[in-house]
C-alpha cells in the first residue's frame, strides 16, 4: 500500500515537474515568436540603384525609404539609418525591393573615385586657392555655384562676370573624397590629440577641387578656366532652386 501511495506521489511530482518546464519551454516560444515578428524598421530600395551613386543622393531622390519587416525577415547588416551609410557610395548595384545593407556600400577612398561620380557625369579638377576656393573650407558632398570673369576681348567684347554653373557637386578636395574611415595608426586614444602638419604636400593637395558635371557643363568650365578666371561659392546645404543671374559689366555692377 505505501508502495503504491509513494508511486503515485512520485506520478504526480514528475508530472508536475513536466508540466512546469513544458509551460516554460512553450513561453519561451512564443517570446522567440513574438520577437521575430517584432517590426523592425530598415531602408528598402524603390527603384534599381546603380553603383556609384552616393547615401545623399538616394535619400534627396526618395531611391531608398524606411520600411518596417518583421525581424526574422531582417538581412544580415541591414541599415535602419543613412547616418550609417553618410559619406559612401553604392560599390554593387541594389535591385528594387532590396534591403540596404553594409555590404553594398564603401568610402570613395576605398571604391574609387570613379564610384563616386554619378551617372551621366564626369569628374574634372580645377585649380583652386584659398580665395577662390570659399577659404580652402570645401568639403567633399558640399555644392558649389560656378561663376566666371571674362576680361575684354580682341573684337571689342566688354569685361563680364557671369554665373556659369548654377550648381555644382564637389566630388574631392585635394586627394580628400569623403568621410572615409581613419588609419589605425593615426587614430588616436581617447582624450588624446591629432597632430597636424604644414608640408608643402599638403597645400599643394589643397590647392584643386574636383567636380562632378555633365559633358556639356565641362566644357563650359574648361573654357572658363583657360581664358577666364573661375570663382566657386558654397551654396546652403538646403538649396534648391537658384535664381538666374544675367551677369555683370563695368556697366551694370552697380545696377
Amino acid at each position: 500500500m505505501k508502495s503504491k501511495v509513494l508511486i503515485l506521489v512520485l506520478a504526480l511530482v514528475m508530472g508536475a515537474v513536466a508540466t512546469f518546464f513544458a509551460i516554460n519551454y512553450l513561453n519561451s516560444a512564443t517570446r522567440r515568436l513574438e520577437a521575430d515578428a517584432e517590426p523592425v524598421e530598415v531602408l528598402v530600395a524603390t527603384e534599381e540603384i546603380p553603383r556609384g551613386m552616393s547615401a545623399e543622393e538616394l535619400i534627396e531622390k526618395k531611391l531608398i525609404v524606411t520600411q518596417e519587416i518583421p525581424r526574422m525577415y531582417v538581412s544580415s547588416g541591414a541599415v535602419s539609418s543613412i547616418s550609417s551609410i553618410e559619406g559612401q557610395v553604392v560599390s554593387s548595384p541594389i535591385s528594387k525591393g532590396e534591403q540596404v545593407t553594409l555590404t553594398r556600400f564603401q568610402y570613395t577612398a576605398q571604391a574609387g573615385l570613379s564610384y563616386g561620380v554619378p551617372e551621366g557625369f564626369v569628374a574634372v579638377a580645377i585649380p583652386s586657392d584659398a580665395v577662390k576656393g570659399v577659404a580652402g573650407l570645401l568639403k567633399p558632398n558640399d555644392t558649389v555655384m560656378v561663376a566666371a570673369t571674362f576680361k575684354p576681348g580682341p573684337n571689342g567684347e566688354e569685361a563680364l562676370t557671369k554665373v556659369l554653373l548654377p550648381k555644382a557637386r564637389v566630388l574631392a578636395v585635394g586627394t580628400s573624397v569623403g568621410a572615409e574611415a581613419e588609419d589605425d595608426e593615426i587614430k588616436t586614444t581617447a582624450g588624446g590629440l591629432r597632430g597636424s602638419s604644414d608640408s608643402s604636400d599638403e597645400k599643394q593637395i589643397a590647392s584643386t577641387v574636383t567636380l562632378a558635371l555633365t559633358p556639356a557643363d565641362l566644357e563650359k568650365l574648361i573654357y572658363a578656366e583657360e581664358q577666364g578666371s573661375v570663382w566657386l561659392a558654397l551654396l546652403p546645404a538646403t538649396a534648391t532652386d537658384i535664381p538666374a543671374t544675367t551677369g555683370r559689366s563695368l556697366e551694370t555692377v552697380y545696377q
